[in-house]
This record gives structure tokens, sequence and C-alpha cells, in this order.
């Protein structure tokens, strides 16, 4: 997991322009900010959207139709502004691809007490009452040169499939039901136009606390939406009625239905759960367990939810234990469980597929392109070989990200990685990225930015020092530090980088390499991916 410091600027410009509404950039943020950063707090970060249109002069001349509609974007945690550039092009690029938060409707009546949504929307001042449900709506539908309805709401040119949570600022059973059928109509249309590309169609989950006020009346029984998860929620004993009203308004369609335990603040019966799974089939139902989470949570107890596991594992539903359990679970001996009904199982094992094949396309593309440059250093003068193997690592994100993985797989277990002011540091960053570890850069030269001391500096040949700021120092000390380069051929920086590690009191695991010259690598006991054709030169200066 990252840290959110890394992430602070002080660039006056630092934002997105965007054409987003305040609640999808509230989602997104939330979402990557919840899975990439150890210990982030929302409480702790502010959203502040503005219009651009005095600001910026490049889009004087655009229509004011359109002005309005683009805002600069900045936001600050724990009062520090973050780089949001960094943020949403760095971190995680392909989480979102997966998952996507949207709200068609905004607020809810019910009021519960431990209301995340509500705490988010009034935190973020979303809306101007959370108790006064507002639909972003109606979606339209258009037509396609065969006549075929196409959605306006979801993103249906993905052919990876998405799972769409569609209440995180709701609750499904308070929307009117003109809202519920344009927004089901809406996940129709998107299936159908998926299904005939041949794609895999998306989840959408819908939860709510008030099933009878479930309308789904105007759906034909023969609407396979078995994709669509409909959910009701139970946290006390007393709600448990929600069930058998939940089965009633939707048992005569093909949908997926899920009882929410969640958060559990007493002890529940299992009732019910016969009448369910016989409703949907075990395929076709699922529970999700988890506690009350925040400063002033309820301490959830093992015998809460006891029965409801052992009824579930009798019926064969299956049940999604969130981690904020998993703790006490494991504790009473029994097995945590992260289970799914059928339709988010065939979803995760195309997702499976599709990044298999995009691996496997990115790994042929590897292999052509080393051969590829084997063949361009045979046929060219050894003076010219160093700078075509060098231009690799800066011309090609996608080599740079299959020769990072790679590498990681041959390395042993590091804390931090350390790279040269050199070629190195594309490949170093996206070996960071990738495990989640810390990289180090040592500089060519003492910058006035830097506080470098000469215990600080190591030598490469005669010419060529690197130098190590006193916080990077530290960061090394007692670490065990892995080595990076693109090339080496005489594997006089690797040594300069192995010497500055021991002045920093820190511990060499590994050197390693995307290329090396065969004979210096077998010799210094460097881990690399491929060999350079051997040099009969053996006075080459280093040309990174």
């Amino acid at each position: 997991m990252l840290r959110i410091e890394d992430y602070y600027t002080d660039a006056p410009s630092a934002g997105i322009i965007t054409m987003l509404e305040k609640p999808e950039i509230v989602n997104r943020l939330m979402n990557i900010f919840y899975i990439n950063f150890k210990g982030y707090d929302y409480n702790k970060m502010r959203v502040e959207i503005y219009p651009v249109r005095e600001e910026l002069e490049e889009y004087k001349n655009m229509s004011s139709v359109i002005l309005d509609q683009i805002q600069k974007l900045r936001v600050y945690y724990d009062g520090h502004q973050v780089a949001l550039k960094r943020v949403l092009k760095d971190i995680n690029h392909d989480t979102h691809l997966n998952t996507k938060v949207y709200s068609p409707v905004i607020g809810c009546p019910i009021n519960c007490p431990y209301c995340f949504s509500k705490k988010v929307v009034e935190h973020f001042e979303v809306t101007d009452s959370y108790r006064k449900p507002v639909f972003r709506g109606p979606y339209k539908l258009r037509k396609d040169a065969a006549g075929n309805d196409i959605p306006e709401l979801f993103n249906i040119e993905s052919e990876n499939p998405i799972d769409w949570f569609l209440t995180y600022m709701s609750d499904f059973g308070c929307w009117k039901p003109e809202w519920q059928e344009n927004v089901i109509r809406q996940i129709i249309a998107a299936n159908d136009l998926k299904r005939r590309k041949n794609n895999c169609v998306d989840t959408y989950q819908l939860v709510t606390k008030r099933p009878s006020g479930i309308d789904i009346s105007f759906l034909s029984p023969d609407i396979d939406l078995r994709n669509v998860v409909i959910s009701c929620t139970v946290d006390r004993n007393s709600c448990t009625k929600r069930i058998p009203e939940l089965i009633e308004k939707t048992k005569d369609h093909k949908i997926t239905a899920c009882v929410v335990y969640q958060p559990v603040l007493e002890h529940i019966d299992p009732v019910h759960l016969d009448e369910f799974v016989n409703a949907f089939g075990r395929e076709y139902s699922w529970v999700v367990i988890g506690s009350e989470i925040g400063e002033d949570a309820t301490p959830l107890e093992f015998e809460w939810i006891k029965d409801i596991i052992d009824k579930c594992t009798e019926l064969g539903i299956p049940i999604k234990m969130e981690y904020d359990i998993k703790n006490i679970v494991e504790k009473n001996g029994y097995e945590f469980l992260v289970q799914e009904p059928e339709p988010m199982k065939e979803t995760k094992a195309f997702r499976s597929r599709f990044l298999a094949l995009k691996t496997a396309k990115a790994s042929e593309k590897y292999d052509l392109k080393v051969a590829e440059l084997n063949r361009r250093l045979e046929n060219c003068a050894e003076s010219d070989r160093i700078g075509v193997a060098g231009s690799v690592m800066f011309s090609d994100v996608e080599v740079t990200m299959e020769n990072a993985k790679r590498l990681l797989d041959k390395s042993p277990g590091f804390d931090v990685i350390l790279t040269a002011e050199l070629k190195g540091i594309p490949l170093s960053y996206e070996m960071s990225r990738q495990s989640g570890k810390s990289y180090v850069v040592a500089r060519k030269s003492a910058k006035r930015c830097l506080t470098a001391t000469k215990d600080g500096a190591g030598t490469a040949g005669n010419e060529l020092k690197f130098y190590l700021d006193p916080d990077d120092i530290d960061s090394i000390k007692g670490k065990r530090v892995l080595i990076v380069d693109d090339i080496i051929y005489t594997g006089e920086s690797m040594k300069a980088l192995e010497s500055l590690v021991e002045m920093a009191v820190g511990i060499t695991v590994a050197k390693v390499s995307v290329l090396a010259e065969e004979v210096v690598a077998k010799r210094d006991g460097i881990t690399y991916l491929e060999a350079l054709p051997v040099s009969s030169c053996e006075k080459i200066a280093i040309h990174n």
C-alpha cells in the first residue's frame, strides 16, 4: 500500500479538468484512495470544484454551454494538496476498469445513524439535504443503425465486464417507480448490446432497506436480469421480515437476490433463508456479512453471526464475509469465506481470461522486441550498440511494465530499490509501483536540493560519481536493497551503487538488469533477462 504523503504537491495548478459531476468525482476518488492508500481517512480529505471560465485563457473561445460544464478540481488531504493527475494516472491504473460506483439517485429518507453514505455526502457537500433523494436522470435510450437501443448511462464499450454499484448514495426501495424503471431499462439495453457483441455482461448491485418499495412489475418475466443483484439489508433481528418482502417483490423475475447482514448490531436468527434459496436457487442467491465500522461502532460478537454462517453452509448459499470480521471468524475456528453468486463468478473468470490474454500478448511482444533488439545489435557497429539498447526503455511503456514484472519474479525479498540517475529510472519506478516498495535515486551531481556529504558518494570509473541525500541514506540503513539498472556493460555503475549501499549500512540482496553483456553479468553475479551480444571492444564508455 502507498502513502498519501508521497502524492502531496505545492504546485498551484494541481488537479484535472473534468466534465464529471461532483458525485462521480467523489465516488472515483473514494474508490481510488481506499484501494491504494493504507490508513486513508475520508474525513481528512477536502474537494474543491470550481469553473474555469475566468481562469484559463485557452478556454475563452469555447461555447458557454461547454464552458459551464468544465470545472477545475483540487483535492486536499489533511491540509496538504494532493497531486491529483498522478493519483488518477499512476496509481493502480486498472482498478477503475473492474469496479465503478455510480449514483443515479443521491439521498435517502431513512436516516440510519450509522449511514456511511450520508456522512460522505454531507462531508463533501454533494447535495443540500441527504434526506431528500434527487434523481439525476431520466437517462435516454438512442437507436443505432439497426434500431437497437443504446444506453446513455453505462459504458458499454468496455470489453472487460464491470461491476457497477448503483446505490452508494441512496436506497433502491426509496426510488420512485419511474426512477427504478428508467435505470433498469438502461441495464437491459446494456445487456442486449454486450450480448450482441458476444461480450460478458456487466453486473449491477442495488441495495435497499425497504424492499417493499421495489417495483419491477413493468418487467416481462422472461427477461434475463440475473446479472442484477438486488439486496435487502438486515442489521437487527426485527429486520428479518425484509427477506420475505424481497422475495415477494422479485420472485417472478430472473434476478440474483442477496441478503446483506451488515452492519450486524445484535444476534440475528437465520430465518427465511430456506424460502430465499428456494425462490432464487443456490447459484443466484447470496449472503454478505459484515460489522459496523467507525469510531463509535458496535463491537461484533461471533455468536451474532454463527447461526447465519451455519445455515448458509447447510443450504449452499455463497457467503461473502467482509474483511472487518476476518479475525473474529478465524479466531472461532471458522473459515473466512469470500464467495460470490454465479454472475459475479462469470465476470471474474472472464476478467481473468482477458488479463491472461493481455499478458500473453505483452509477453509475446516483449519476446519479439528482445529478439529484434539482438538482431539490430548484431548488425550495427560496436560503437552504436549501446544507443540502440538504451533507447528501448524510454520508448515503450508496455515493455517497461513487462520487464518490471519479470525482474520482480526473479528478485529475492527486498525493502527498497536503488537506481542511478540514468535510464533505469522508468524501470525502477514501475518495479516500485508493482511491488509497493519505495525506490531511491542516486544522483549524478550534488545539486542544491541535496545535502549530500562525502560519505554519501560513490564512484564509477574515474569520472562518474553518485550522491545520496541523508534522508535517502536513512531510508536504506538496515534495509534489504535491490539495485536496478536497465542495461549493464562494464558493471561500474552497479559497483558504485553497491558501495553506496555499504556506506549507508544497507544490505544488497541482488543486482538486476533487463539487458547485460553476458561476460560482465556472470562475473559480477547480476540477474538479467537477456544477454547482449558480446562486444569485442573492451573500453566502451557508459552511454546512459
